[in-house]
């Protein structure tokens, strides 16, 4: 089965880790390693050369054959990028003395240095040579893999290459482990079946690039396949790329003194595909810092990107001040729009500078600055968006001037078949005639716009602005609509958009005065005087989901990133490069959708699951100033099942919300327990329950999606190494290995309550601590658990049923529950049905194990939380 996950935390990211620290690692201690204008080649943490030397051959010493390999490929790789043939002919030479082992490494540098000189027809017979001699079947798929990364192309630069498993113990070890990660990500067709296991076999696969210290650097890996940061970005996987781009422009600087431009701003597009703006801002800075005295067209298209940037970051003054240092007299139509991915006139750039100078200036600014767009003779459409936007600026002072102009954008674009500017138009006209009180005609143009948009420009759609319409238009009118649907509508599609809901006043020119805010007082104004309880319900219930995702900071990863940078790439594609077209359409992107498709799926909810529950439910929902309790009592009628009421507080556990939990729990003696919804708030609220109704069984639920969980008896599993669990092995729990319990290896029992009781190491990062977990094994030797490793390992095939953990295993209580909260996030997000949490374990026997999978265990001192409401 699947995980199941609230669409709560969509996009949401475990905060135990800092952005920057994912996946990242300390100093690499093998291959090169860059530090200002300091270079080092590494092997195993032994310095062979450094600048000083200029990398001068010399053989190696005190090297194992392995290690003596990679230091080959890694000087080879340096000596091929500066077109150095007296290197080349050293490391030839050396590795002819040596042959066996070595052979592969000659015959690959001798057709690498001919394919460099141009000469492609002596470097694919050096390999097919060494291919049809080699006995070794290992080295002879090295070949044949590397011969097809040089010299095969096909759809989507897609390789037919060979499987290969791979030994730390065998020479070539990285370059092996590429080669299996090349034909893993080459395996998904765009619409396979079997996607989601193709993605999670993808994550397995690149995990141990960010693990094992042999593979902190692959040599030749500009040489096998410059592309695979791009491939692996638009799969969805943007921040493995990263890892593999900075090894490319780590390269690039050791041999070339700086980082190759077209790099850095390839780097900058996936940067802002994982999310880390600052971090691609800063990117951009270097590119300019390097481009000094680049034509304009370059250092235009650069400071676009900037001032996109920053104005997504809602940081308008430096959009502002970036937008202001273009050169406008040498525009250039191969200049893309950010938002849009698609060439952007002189007239464009203008209309997307007017926004940042409005958000800074106020409208008054923003219209002069647009009204000197001059008109060439011929209007295209991107001269007319301009116009439009001179509307959207008026509608606050000149309603009926600002309606003429649309009206007259509205007919040209009907005429000419320019569907986006119409579209636009008819939403922007839709919220005019709110302003113009002519209700009627404002439900006319929004219905209308709904037909105009074709399959070549639906990604165009807002269709939470088309829903959001229909709410200001009946509510202002004063009549009682049948709008219900809209606000549900709406609501879903802001769920999912509403991270570049300030993208909208530039895409599809949202009017400036009808903000979010306004909406949602407006919809629970109307869903309470309709008396729409399972309405008002919904629409809070994803107002807190958003709440929840914008209170996140960072991005997912591992893959749950795969959502999230499909989302990216929906409205921030414009900020790729050239490099990257061929992409967009390939099946790297498809499969990358069809995934996005899968996760989706299985984490949307519907609020109206709740009615297949069994037990008695408490909601505790906040907005603004006060909190909204809803319960769902199974025993009375469908109508009057679900029941709510507003509480004017700030605090959880507020009397008034209290005696709503004792009418619930009153009217449900013969229930054992009530269920409380998993957010903080329900958090706060169940502290002061368990003092006030010690009697009473409470347990937590996290997500709405329907029960599929079979209750089957769970057998228990720890970790081996821990000596506090030692004792317990073989009287009623099983000890494991590091890579099973892990989840790096698959335990073949599917019915597993794993037992979490060992303290944390943690570390500090700028977002919280970085928890990992080790101890001395009976060997002596220290092992260790690290949760960045567990989130790249655990997936549906190595998750266990229940977990149940203790106090030290975060080193926080649960009156401290944010990050208790995040540990249960990420378990139940991977698939468990079952957390039990207890602040220390009891005296442990054969009996009062197996009563840890009985929620009675729990009553007292811990708590209980299933994965879905029961």
């Amino acid at each position: 089965m699947k995980s199941r996950l609230s669409l709560s935390i969509f996009f949401s990211f475990i905060i135990l880790i800092s952005h920057t620290t994912i996946y990242a690692q300390n100093q690499r201690n093998h291959g090169w390693i860059v530090s200002g204008a300091q270079g080092k080649l590494l092997i195993q943490g032994k310095e062979q050369l450094t600048i000083r030397d200029d990398f001068r051959f010399k053989t190696p010493e005190s090297l194992t054959t392995n290690q003596e390999i990679d230091f080959y490929l890694m000087l080879g790789e340096y000596y091929l990028r500066k077109k150095d043939k007296v290197g080349i002919a050293n490391i030839l030479y050396d590795l002819r003395t040596k042959k066996g082992e070595y052979s592969f490494a000659d015959f690959l540098l001798t057709s690498l240095w001919k394919h460099s000189q141009g000469d492609e027809v002596q470097a694919i017979k050096t390999l097919d040579t060494y291919i049809q001699k080699e006995p070794n079947t290992y080295f002879r798929n090295l070949a044949k893999n590397m011969r097809t990364n040089l010299f095969q192309t096909g759809e989507d630069e897609k390789k037919t290459m060979v499987r290969m498993d791979c030994q730390k113990t065998k020479p070539y070890y990285s370059l092996c482990r590429v080669f299996r990660l090349q034909y893993y990500i080459d395996l998904p067709t765009g619409k396979d079946k079997d996607m989601h296991k193709h993605f999670v076999n993808i994550m397995r696969v690149s995990s141990p690039f960010f693990e094992d210290t042999n593979l902190e650097w692959i040599p030749l890996l500009d040489r096998i396949d410059e592309d695979l940061p791009a491939k692996l970005s638009f799969l969805g996987f943007v921040r493995e790329g990263i890892h593999f781009q900075r090894m490319i422009m780590d390269l690039e600087r050791i041999t070339d003194g700086a980082y190759n431009e077209n790099s850095i701003e390839r780097l900058a597009f996936f940067q802002i595909l994982s999310g880390d703006y600052n971090g691609a801002e800063e990117s951009f800075q270097n590119f300019l810092k390097s481009a000094r005295g680049k034509k304009t067209s370059i250092l235009n298209r650069i400071y676009v990107k900037l001032g996109a940037l920053a104005y997504f970051q809602k940081d308008y003054k430096k959009s502002l001040d970036y937008y202001i240092k273009l050169d406008l007299n040498n525009w250039s139509s191969d200049i893309h729009h950010p938002f849009l991915n698609e060439p952007m006139s002189l007239a464009e750039v203008k209309d997307l500078i007017s926004v940042s100078l409005y958000k800074v200036n106020g409208s008054e600014s923003a219209l002069k600055a647009l009204q000197k767009i001059k008109d060439p003779e011929k209007l295209t459409e991107a001269d007319i968006w301009p116009k439009l936007r001179i509307s959207q600026m008026l509608m606050d002072q000149n309603p009926e001037l600002s309606s003429r102009m649309t009206d007259e954008i509205i007919y040209m674009a009907q005429e000419k078949k320019w569907r986006r500017l119409e579209y636009a138009a008819t939403i922007l006209q839709g919220y005019n005639q709110i302003y113009r009180k002519e209700y009627r005609k404002s439900t006319i143009e929004l219905t209308k716009s709904r037909g105009i948009l074709d399959d070549e420009n639906a990604f165009y759609a807002a269709e939470f602005l088309r829903n959001f319409g229909f709410i200001f238009a009946h509510t202002a009118s004063g009549k009682k609509g049948p709008v219900n649907g809209n606000i549900k509508d709406g609501i879903s599609d802001y769920l999912l958009n509403h991270p570049y809901e300030d993208l909208y006043y530039i895409r599809n020119y949202r009017p400036l005065a009808f903000s979010t805010d306004l909406f949602f007082e407006y919809a629970l104004s109307h869903l309470r005087d309709d008396n729409d309880v399972w309405g008002l319900f919904d629409t809070l219930f994803k107002y807190n989901s958003v709440k929840t995702q914008r209170n996140t900071k960072g991005s997912p990863h591992s893959l749950f990133q795969i959502p999230y940078v499909n989302q990216q790439f929906k409205f921030l594609s414009g900020f790729s490069t050239a490099r990257e077209s061929k992409f967009f359409d390939s099946t790297y992107a498809e499969s990358r959708e069809t995934e996005n498709l899968i996760q989706r799926k299985n984490e949307e909810e519907n609020t109206r699951s709740l009615e297949s529950v069994k037990l008695p439910t408490v909601f505790l929902l906040p907005y603004k100033d006060e909190f909204y309790v809803f319960t769902f009592n199974p025993k009375d009628s469908k109508r009057n099942q679900l029941n709510w009421k507003m509480v004017r507080t700030q605090r959880p556990d507020a009397s008034d919300i209290i005696d709503v939990v004792r009418e619930l729990v009153s009217a449900n003696k013969d229930h054992d327990k009530i269920q409380i919804y998993l957010n903080e708030s329900g958090m706060g609220l169940f502290r002061s329950l368990k003092k006030e109704m010690k009697e009473q069984s409470f347990v937590f639920f996290f997500s709405l999606y329907p029960n599929t969980d079979t209750q089957k008896p769970l057998n228990l599993y720890s970790w081996k190494c821990p000596t506090n669990l030692r004792s317990l092995d073989g009287k009623g729990i099983t000890l494991v290995d590091t890579a099973y319990f892990e989840g790096s290896r698959i335990l073949k029992d599917k019915e597993r309550l794993h037992l979490w009781d060992f303290p944390t190491n943690a570390s500090v990062s700028n977002l919280g601590p970085v928890l990992s977990w080790s101890c001395r094994s009976e060997t002596g030797v220290t092992e260790e658990i690290s949760l960045l490793k567990l989130y790249r390992r655990i997936d549906y095939r190595t998750v266990p049923k229940m977990i149940v953990y203790t106090e030290r295993v975060l080193g926080k209580s649960w009156n401290d529950p944010n990050l208790h909260q995040e540990w249960l996030h990420f378990w139940f997000r991977s698939g468990t049905k079952k957390i039990g949490y207890l602040p220390t374990l009891p005296v442990l026997d054969q009996i009062s194990l197996q009563s840890l999978t009985e929620q009675a265990a729990y009553k007292e001192d811990g708590v209980w939380i299933y994965s879905t409401a029961q």
